[in-house]
């Protein structure tokens, strides 16, 4: 399915505002998109804010999201690329971890010119 190639500098938040979703550190700086480089599946994605009440269920808040939706035909450095769907977003293209059930993570703003599959 293609999709938005997803990059370093996309805003994202997790099911529950007022998480901030960060990739501390990209994993590779090799290929850019717009100046900021592209993620992929070897990045972490790391959750600060995350407002679930640790108390509901006995569930943690959201610590990190595993990405899930990740290109066929793209690669860096032998690594797939991750996607964002266009132009609405399917079935969970990333889950956050530590939430029962698992809530994809919303991407507020990401570059909108290079596109993979």
């Amino acid at each position: 399915m293609p999709g938005l190639l997803l990059h370093y500098g996309a805003t994202m938040m997790c099911a529950h505002p007022p998480g901030n979703v960060t990739i501390p550190a990209p994993s590779q700086q090799r290929v850019l998109v717009g100046s900021l480089p592209v993620a992929t599946a070897s990045d972490t994605f790391l959750v600060a804010g995350c407002s679930f009440p640790a108390t509901s269920l006995g569930a943690p808040p959201c610590t990190s999201v595993t990405w899930l939706q990740t290109a066929g035909r793209v690669f860096v450095q032998g690594v797939p690329v991750l996607l964002q769907p266009t132009p609405a977003p399917s079935l969970a293209p990333a889950l956050g971890v530590g939430t029962p059930p698992p809530n994809p993570p919303m991407v507020m703003a990401l570059q909108y010119r290079v596109s993979g599959m």
